[in-house]
């Protein structure tokens, strides 16, 4: 095998959760690019209807599922469903997580409802899905948790999302251990300021506004966008990465 063809996917089918807009989308797009099959979840039934059909005009094949993976019924059945239709599970995704509300929430006066909210959407499904993905999975499959730059620094007033998405590095550090005999790989992408809805709605700006807020403090000068994660997502998902496992890459233009 060539080493260009060390980045292809063909053959392979990959579940993307969150898979509706942003980082999911890029990721479920470039992974069809690079010749996988590719399911997308996401709450919202009209934007994974919008993702499977720019995937099948690639000539791929794609399932549309909306769900909510904060329901612990959600993930299984998804993951059944494309081992179904699709044929295999070899690549799984855990891009879903945020803040629902999109407000700033400073440790001192969270609540117990809101952190314990924070933990469910960014760690526990995320341990979920990776779990019953492994167990549906072949050996050498990929896991890939999508993570967060704030994780690996302290967070004001982002707290819990920062503790949740940490969490979820030391998770997949030791998981990746315990699935190494099957070749089951587990990395997790800290991307940094990348122009997404749930950024525009949680700072209340704009594309030209977030630019110019953050891009003169990234050492490589921009914003990121979700084709910047989609790329260290294809490495993970791809033969290329087949001896790199636990680790953790920040795509976030600097360090």
């Amino acid at each position: 095998m060539g080493m260009h063809e060390r980045f292809r996917l063909d053959g392979k089918v990959a579940l993307v959760t969150g898979g509706g807009k942003g980082i999911g989308r890029g990721i479920a797009l470039a992974f069809a690019e690079c010749g996988a099959d590719v399911a997308v979840l996401a709450r919202r039934q009209e934007d994974v209807d919008a993702v499977a059909a720019e995937i099948r005009a690639m000539g791929r094949r794609s399932i549309a599922i909306q769900g909510d993976v904060l329901n612990d019924a959600t993930l299984p059945a998804a993951i059944d469903r494309v081992v179904a239709e699709l044929g295999a599970i070899d690549i799984m995704v855990n891009n879903a997580g945020g803040n629902l509300d999109r407000k700033r929430h400073p440790l001192p006066e969270i609540t117990l409802a809101k952190w314990d909210e924070q933990i469910a959407l960014n760690i526990r499904h995320k341990f979920y899905g990776s779990q019953q993905a492994a167990l549906r999975m072949k050996d050498g499959g990929r896991i890939i948790n999508i993570v967060s730059v704030a994780a690996l620094h302290a967070s004001p007033g982002f707290g819990a999302y920062s503790a949740s998405n940490n969490g979820v590095i030391a998770m997949s550090r030791t998981l990746a251990v315990e699935l190494a005999p099957r070749r089951i790989t587990v990395n997790c992408i800290a991307p940094g300021v990348i122009f997404t809805e749930m950024l525009q709605e949680t700072l209340n700006v704009d594309e030209k506004a977030a630019e110019t807020a953050f891009g003169p403090g990234i050492p490589l000068g921009r914003v990121g966008t979700p084709a910047d994660t989609a790329a260290a997502a294809v490495f993970f998902a791809s033969p290329a990465a087949e001896w790199t496992t636990g680790q953790c890459i920040s795509v976030a233009g600097g360090p």
